[in-house]
């Protein structure tokens, strides 16, 4: 997550909202979404890195994480590419639904900052492996076009793969890059032939353990790509992995890593909303909050996002984030209630 700004006029989310102010189609079923700050303000981010809109669905708002396809280096706004997962008939359920279909230029929305460990901040000290499948290429595409305004000359082997030649997100513009950048290898795949195995990625990629990888796309792709690199020896701080995926209740994130004792259980009050629950030490603030019908905005469900803050009055709490809180916001009292486990009694106030 970018280190919180102290410049009043970069954009920080809030009631700043993003303004939709262009809308273009990338493939089948994908487009393009351009925002800008409703005050002009600057949007800091890192290659890679998503933002967090919130999406006036009939059935309530709810909150939703994409990825920026754009470079950082071009902060007056941020292109968002985005699949619709369903058809138009979806619109009132379907945030992806709801973009495609009910979004226009000139509407605005609420948003959080961008945020999320998936990303490139720095020009690479290694050769880069970017790999993708399906919308997937959102990040990568943000990378590669920071590795052009930067004029990055670092060997960069870009991966993608899609169910037919149509689907293949950004080629033209990922082959003037690498045409511009030199040392480029590029490969487009289609899965006609079925997903690629570890040992398939391997002899692709021969020198895999020497570079930098990205891998996004489905949960079985990244598997085999992380296992091709781990069989060549490349070192797992090297190999970096996203995917965001819904999250049922009540599966809201994993068991904390030093669950108390079972037969315990913590009240949890939450103000102003006056209604309280008793927690099991598994159990997420989220999933009580839930249970009770108390509306916390939650996307990712996996302490990336930052979307589901509130403020703890009281009590203790274990919080396993992944980057969507600062340690300036811990020390204010605020947690993230999709990965935060009571360890005490706690009162919590909603932001």
């Amino acid at each position: 997550m970018p280190p919180l700004a102290t410049d009043s006029g970069v954009w920080r989310g809030g009631d700043d909202l993003l303004r939709c102010t262009a809308i273009s189609d990338e493939a089948p079923g994908v487009r393009t979404f351009r925002f800008e700050a409703q005050s002009r303000a600057p949007i800091r981010f890192h290659a890679g890195q998503f933002v967090t809109l919130e999406l006036p669905l009939a059935g309530g708002k709810v909150w939703r994480c994409f990825t920026i396809a754009s470079s950082p280096l071009r902060d007056e706004a941020i292109d968002l590419t985005i699949k619709s997962q369903a058809g138009a008939q979806t619109i009132n359920t379907s945030g992806t639904a709801w973009m495609h279909y009910a979004l226009a230029v000139g509407m605005t929305l609420k948003a959080m900052p961008p945020a999320g460990p998936f990303c490139l901040m720095q020009p690479p000290e290694r050769p880069l492996l970017l790999v993708s499948a399906g919308s997937g290429a959102t990040p990568m595409a943000s990378i590669a076009r920071f590795l052009r305004d930067i004029g990055c000359r670092t060997p960069v082997h870009y991966v993608h793969l899609a169910r037919t030649p149509s689907d293949w997100l950004f080629k033209p513009e990922i082959e003037a890059i690498a045409a511009e950048l030199g040392s480029w290898k590029l490969d487009f795949l289609t899965t006609a032939t079925g997903r690629p195995t570890a040992a398939a990625f391997a002899a692709m990629a021969p020198d895999l353990a020497t570079r930098e990888v990205f891998c996004c796309g489905p949960t079985g792709f990244m598997e085999a790509v992380e296992a091709a690199h781990a069989n060549a020896g490349g070192p797992a701080t090297a190999f970096r992995r996203e995917a965001f995926t819904a999250i049922p209740i009540p599966d809201l994130a994993p068991e904390p890593p030093n669950p108390a004792p079972a037969t315990l259980t913590f009240t949890l009050r939450f103000e102003p909303a006056a209604k309280e629950a008793e927690a099991k030490p598994s159990e997420t603030v989220l999933t009580v909050a839930l249970r009770l019908g108390i509306a916390i905005p939650y996307a990712c469900a996996d302490g990336i996002c930052g979307t589901c803050r509130v403020r703890k009055r009281s009590g203790t709490v274990e919080m396993n984030h992944q980057g969507g809180i600062e340690e300036e916001e811990i020390a204010a009292g605020e947690i993230l209630a999709c990965c935060s486990y009571a360890r005490s009694p706690l009162v919590l106030e909603l932001m």
